[in-house]
């Protein structure tokens, strides 16, 4: 483990990272603290060196440190002398059967009444500049955050910050798009082809959308969704698609210098999976295997699970995974039964058939919300226990295991739903009158699936939002007060509580007595293993939201700022006043979330050029304006439309029934049917038309070419800028430099090797030129 040892004696051009947006925001003085917070907030760069307990006093201390060093010695001691039950070891095992009832470091002392940036803790000044609700424009002092918390905790607070911070250009860019659309959809020729009243949309009938109880349709029924389609699905949207893909890799290669910066500074950037330790679980269930394996890095005989062993909870791992991935399946499935079924059962109701698209649409994607909502926590325990059976040997690879199935559990929860509607629905519903198992499959609006799909992202997306935030808000204030009520009627009965009042109204004075500070703590939320898991799970699902389907929902970078706002604050108020302190972990990032958000990135690009090739309007119209007609969209609405031979579908009572509708038109590239239409160019197989292959030729061709220029795009934003920053390179190399001078001093001083004697500090700081450095050699 390495600690700070002397101030670095290297120069910088800032104390933070900054980029061009970053020197923008800074003209604005009031997003930083007032001058004395400013000062109380500095924190000195530090060379650091491998710890030497001979030599503690020439290291800079640190409090989180000390409660690390505490708790690793707590989970790691025996508490029992009989060697025959190995299991005795450690504070957990103890938690687990009841001889302790918590075991956690204590927090600071606190008074909200008075605040003087001079003297208050550390946990006062996080209350009264971060946590609290008036300081949500204003930056997050993350060295002190990391100073409190620990680094596991400063990193993700800063990831946060900085992921927000990246918010802002893309939420301006989609609400200039979305106004866009808002502003010109009045001149969108398709949009007003289907809205007249005495042009196609009057004039054409469109096929019944369910099997026996749906009725023919006029085309202008559609109009408003027709106008809304075309807000979210215009010329600009091909634009943002890939501007927003190119601002992930913008994001991502901002956060790995912007993360080089704060793990130099807080002594981690060499920080490697050989400092991290062995799980105590671990440790304790190898005791009882008896295959032994030379370790290649101590060359000590260490006992290892079999082969057979991993082999078996491999394998009913991933059967139980499978099992889960299928559950979620069977209730996307049933969210679309319920589809069916509802829109059959209001199209009966005569007062309903005008609502009936959209408020099926809504009610499912409502209830698939709560589905996905209640099934997140059994999905969370299922894959705690399965990961706590497969018994990692490392803390590093029981939290990449666990991550990965539950971020696998997530994507499925959450997207599977939406890429049903974007890819799937309208395309397998071939002719209007098939059925599969006596239910016609499910077709698109006149106006497309445009629509449905915005109104599942919102709901989805926004309402996981609002549900969460009111959770947050409520739930920590709810088990305090349980916790509160638990322990005072320990403290004292009802009716001794009762005669303590009348005592105190009766000599007008307010009782004083006050708990001790761990007895105060113990009345906070407790902190459980995990504790960000959720947080960054939480974050990452909503960057898929923001960078997956934005071509289809230009809003996501906006709610997704306004909700990361509150977040921070959210988050700020639970670690500092709701809930116990965490014991401090080390990090120097933000482990495996990214690489899967970088994965999530590359999918992007991917998925938005298929939702724009096939899900949106906008190949179809421009093979319409390239080849068929270049003076404008007009016809395009008619063109988009095939005949259907309406004597053929079962219709139990229609408005039309006096019309004698003979063809109806429905939303696809098919020929016309020969029974109405003899000649050339028929058929009653409705075959697709060459129109059609034209256009699916297109969208194939439109798909490689996105996904080549932006990607091209990506890859060379990602070589040119590097990960490192030069001036954190500098120092690392000072460093290091310093650190063989030290071990040449070693061998000429004494015959050790170059290692030099476990006793002796490793690291050696030399002379310094700097005058800002008072740091005393002389004790090292």
């Amino acid at each position: 483990m390495k600690m700070p040892l002397v101030r670095s004696d290297i120069s910088k051009e800032r104390d933070n990272i900054e980029g061009l947006f970053d020197r923008f925001l800074r003209k604005f003085t009031f997003f930083t603290f007032d001058p004395a917070t400013n000062e109380r907030l500095k924190e000195p760069n530090y060379f650091t060196a491998p710890f030497v307990a001979a030599q503690r006093k020439c290291y800079v201390d640190s409090d989180n440190e000390d409660n690390r060093m505490v708790y690793d010695l707590l989970i790691r001691t025996r508490y029992d002398d009989d060697k025959e039950n190995p299991q005795r070891i450690g504070i957990n095992r103890l938690l687990d059967n009841g001889t302790y009832s918590d075991a956690y470091p204590i927090h600071e002392g606190f008074d909200m009444d008075a605040y003087d940036a001079k003297r208050c803790s550390n946990r006062e000044m996080l209350y009264f500049k971060w946590a609290r609700w008036t300081n949500f424009y204003k930056y997050q002092p993350l060295s002190l955050i990391k100073k409190y918390f620990g680094t596991k905790v400063g990193i993700y607070f800063a990831w946060l910050g900085y992921y927000t911070k990246c918010l802002i250009p893309a939420a301006l860019i989609g609400c200039l798009f979305f106004l866009y659309g808002v502003f010109t959809f009045s001149n969108d020729i398709p949009s007003n082809d289907i809205c007249g009243s005495d042009g196609v949309g009057a004039k054409i009938i469109m096929c019944p959308s369910c099997h026996r109880y749906c009725d023919f349709t006029q085309l202008n029924s559609s109009c408003t969704y027709a106008k809304i389609s075309y807000m979210f699905d215009n010329y600009g949207t091909v634009a943002f698609a890939a501007l927003m893909s190119i601002l992930a890799t913008l994001f991502l290669e901002g956060w790995k210098r912007y993360r080089c910066e704060f793990a130099w500074k807080w002594g981690l950037l060499d920080f490697e999976v050989d400092e991290e330790t062995v799980r105590p679980e671990y440790q304790t269930k190898v005791k009882t295997w008896r295959k032994k394996r030379k370790n290649l890095i101590t060359g000590a005989e260490e006992p290892v699970m079999p082969f057979k062993s991993r082999l078996f909870r491999f394998f009913g791992s991933g059967v139980a995974v499978l099992f889960c991935l299928l559950l979620v399946l069977a209730f996307v499935v049933g969210v679309i039964i319920y589809r069916l079924v509802v829109v059959q059962l209001l199209y009966r109701q005569d007062n309903m058939q005008n609502y009936a698209s959209i408020v099926t649409f809504s009610t499912a994607a409502m209830l698939n919300l709560i589905v996905i909502l209640m099934l997140n926590r059994v999905y969370t325990y299922i894959a705690r226990k399965l990961t706590e059976w497969e018994c990692p040997r490392t803390q590093a690879d029981f939290d990449s295991s666990y991550t990965f199935k539950v971020f696998l559990f997530q994507v499925i929860n959450y997207y599977s739903s939406i890429f049903y509607i974007a890819f799937i629905k309208g395309n397998i519903s071939g002719v209007p009158g098939q059925t599969i198992l006596g239910l016609q499959p499910e077709e698109c609006d006149p106006a497309g699936c445009m629509v449905e799909l915005v109104i599942q992202l919102a709901i989805i997306m926004i309402g996981k939002q609002i549900i969460n935030t009111f959770l947050e808000l409520l739930l920590p204030k709810i088990t305090n007060y349980i916790r509160n009520w638990k322990l005072l009627s320990l403290i004292e009965t009802k009716s001794q509580r009762q005669s303590r009042m009348k005592r105190e109204r009766e000599e007008k004075a307010v009782s004083n007595k006050r708990l001790e500070r761990y007895e105060r703590d113990f009345l906070l939320n407790p902190t459980y293993d995990q504790f960000l898991f959720d947080e960054y799970l939480e974050m990452v699902i909503q960057f898929g939201f923001v960078t997956l389907f934005v071509s289809a929902f230009p809003l996501a970078p906006l709610f997704a700022l306004c909700n990361n706002i509150l977040e921070i604050r959210l988050d700020a108020y639970k670690f500092t006043i709701s809930s116990r302190k965490p014991v401090p972990e080390r990090a120097k990032d933000i482990g495996m979330w990214l690489p899967i958000l970088d994965g999530i990135s590359r999918c992007a690009v991917l998925v938005n050029a298929l939702i724009i090739a096939f899900t949106s309007d906008f190949i179809p119209k421009l093979v319409y304006l390239w080849v068929y007609n270049h003076n404008g969209l007009y016809g395009y609405v008619n063109s988009s439309l095939s005949y259907f031979d309406a004597s053929s579908l079962e219709v139990k009572w229609s408005e039309f029934a006096d019309q004698n509708v003979t063809e109806c038109r429905f939303r696809d590239y098919r020929r016309r049917p020969c029974s109405l239409y003899p000649g050339v160019d028929c058929d009653d197989d409705y075959r697709r038309t060459e129109e059609g292959l034209v256009i699916l030729s297109y969208r194939l061709g439109f798909v490689l070419i996105f996904l080549v220029m932006v990607s091209v795009i990506k890859g060379f934003i990602s070589y040119i800028i590097p990960d490192v920053p030069s001036r954190i390179f500098v120092q690392l190399q000072r460093q290091r430099f310093l650190s063989r001078q030290a071990r040449l001093s070693n061998i000429n001083k004494s015959d050790s090797s170059v290692d030099g004697d476990r006793t002796e500090v490793a690291f050696q700081p030399g002379d310094f030129d700097s005058k800002d450095n008072n740091f005393d050699y002389s004790s090292t």
